[in-house]
């Protein structure tokens, strides 16, 4: 004999509601995409950066020297810059999604850490060619420079820097989503739009203004403040600067000191925003 069991029988949800992505997890997953295409698609770019951008007719063995350092420092943060926008807007829907500000912050946290590992193993894997011309270059001149370019200092110091303001960025995305709180009833497309429509521009302007720093040869200490302005505009700045030995430790404390600041200013913005709206509801 079997016992009866009584109550309801349970009912499983559809398959397909079952395996549905939640909105939070398919931005992260849209973010990591984008983030991988970039970093991908401005690495070969950033392999002539040198010569596009700064000087085309490199004779000297110092001139082909900051050629080459240029270059492969260029190629393996690429992304940096578009990669911290990316995470800011990524911050500022999880925040939008996740109305409790544990969850936001702790989601935006791990995201913005996921988004900087996937932006540099994209940028080392894409940047094979520059590491070949910076291993034959230390074989043709032993002594001038390492070809392990982990062992390099200078690029491990802007590498570190630029990779820990990716969750920097994201947690200031969530003082910006606090600002922006009211459009969170609008629908996905819409808000996408609008990112699209207020970061494109926004993110070529740093990238311009962060390239005619970084070529500034007269007095580039004196375009340190427009580019802590304007995060993250020091970006390209600091790699450049750091991989030519001038002033690049400067650019890149300017580069973490702006990503910090900007990232208390929104989120302490954020939560005054938000406190006044909890009063108003009472």
């Amino acid at each position: 004999m079997t016992e009866k069991t009584s109550g309801a029988p349970a009912v499983l949800p559809p398959a397909g509601r079952r395996w549905r992505l939640s909105p939070s997890w398919m931005a992260v997953f849209v973010a990591v995409v984008l983030v991988a295409v970039v970093a991908r698609g401005l690495a070969s770019f950033n392999s002539d950066y040198y010569e596009v951008w700064i000087y085309n007719d490199a004779q000297t063995g110092e001139e082909q020297r900051a050629q080459l350092m240029v270059d492969v420092f260029m190629a393996h943060t690429s992304g940096f810059l578009w990669g911290q926008i990316i995470t800011l807007l990524l911050g500022a829907f999880l925040a939008v999604r996740l109305r409790a500000l544990p969850r936001a912050f702790t989601a935006a946290l791990s995201a913005g850490l996921v988004l900087a590992l996937v932006n540099v193993a994209v940028a080392w894997h894409s940047s094979a060619v520059s590491r070949r011309a910076l291993t034959r270059w230390a074989e043709k001149s032993p002594g001038d420079f390492g070809s392990d370019l982990l062992a390099d200092d200078r690029f491990l110091q802007v590498l570190t820097a630029g990779l820990a303001l990716f969750p920097v960025a994201a947690i200031a995305g969530v003082g910006l989503g606090n600002l922006i709180a009211p459009l969170r009833h609008a629908p996905v497309a819409a808000l996408a739009s609008l990112a699209v429509i207020a970061t494109v521009p926004y993110g070529v302007l740093t990238a311009a203004l962060g390239w005619l720093v970084a070529t500034e040869e007269s007095a580039p200490l004196a375009l340190l403040i427009p580019i802590a302005v304007l995060p993250p505009a020091a970006v390209t700045p600091a790699v450049v600067r750091t991989a030519l030995g001038d002033h690049g430790e400067t650019f890149t404390l300017t580069m973490v000191v702006s990503g910090f600041t900007w990232a208390l200013l929104l989120v302490s913005a954020g939560l005054l925003m938000r406190r006044r709206g909890g009063r108003s509801a009472r």
